[in-house]
């Protein structure tokens, strides 16, 4: 998926122009901004759900699945319900999803009576399990406690692993850094691209981010340890 001179409004104001970027095949890609950037504007611009001002957007041949921030067109579904609304499903893909975010003992319950987080969960096994080789999530971490948010660092992985291309967008930087090989900045109408090693660094956190140095680099360090462990762990 690529696409090219993008512009779009919201309520009568830019949100970005004339911005371009390409979706590498089988990676993870994160996008990064400020509430009211644009990421969301942006990820339903590339789901076919919101027409752009200019530009193109190309994914030939490609499924695409969108999950937004917020969920609640099937409410009155059963967790069950739902996961099995599309029957094209690879049921052992699904079964494996439903183990590791931990939904057995809810698939019976209405899908309005749960927890954020346990709805979150019940969201995010629907879209790991869709057909699609391209998912776009949309603040895929909201209400996440750790537990499970380490779960679905390992579903993300596995689902990359297996060919499929993802965009997230978020705002945790050390989740970012862990899972993806590419990072997008949204920032004054503009999109900034290019490895995740490349944009994570104390300058781009405080130009596009507006954190104060001091932050910035404290979030480095946390990347660096988190990198250390991770070697030592597949060393141990």
């Amino acid at each position: 998926m690529h696409f090219e001179d993008l512009q779009a409004d919201y309520q009568s104001q830019i949100v970005f122009e004339k911005i371009s970027a390409r979706l590498s095949t089988g990676e993870i890609t994160t996008l990064l901004g400020l509430n009211g950037s644009g990421k969301s504007t942006l990820m339903l611009l590339l789901a076919g759900l919101k027409s752009a001002n200019e530009g193109t957007v190309e994914a030939i041949g490609e499924k695409i699945f969108y999950l937004p921030q917020k969920n609640q067109v099937f409410d009155y579904l059963t967790v069950e319900e739902l996961l099995t609304i599309n029957q094209t499903k690879d049921l052992t893909r699904l079964n494996r999803l439903i183990e590791l975010f931990g939904l057995k003992s809810l698939l019976q319950r209405d899908i309005s009576l749960l927890s954020g987080g346990q709805q979150q969960r019940a969201w995010l096994v629907y879209a790991l399990s869709q057909p699609a080789e391209i998912l776009l999530l949309d603040e895929p971490l909201t209400y996440l406690d750790l537990k499970y948010q380490q779960r679905f660092f390992e579903a993300l992985i596995w689902q990359q692993q297996a060919g499929r291309t993802i965009l997230l967008s978020l705002h945790d930087i050390i989740f970012a850094a862990r899972c993806s090989q590419n990072i997008w900045f949204l920032t004054n109408n503009k999109l900034v691209s290019g490895t995740a090693r490349k944009m994570l660094t104390g300058k781009n956190l405080v130009d596009y981010l507006e954190l104060s140095s001091n932050y910035a680099q404290m979030l480095l360090s946390a990347i660096r340890r988190e990198e250390v462990y991770e070697k030592r762990s597949t060393t141990d």
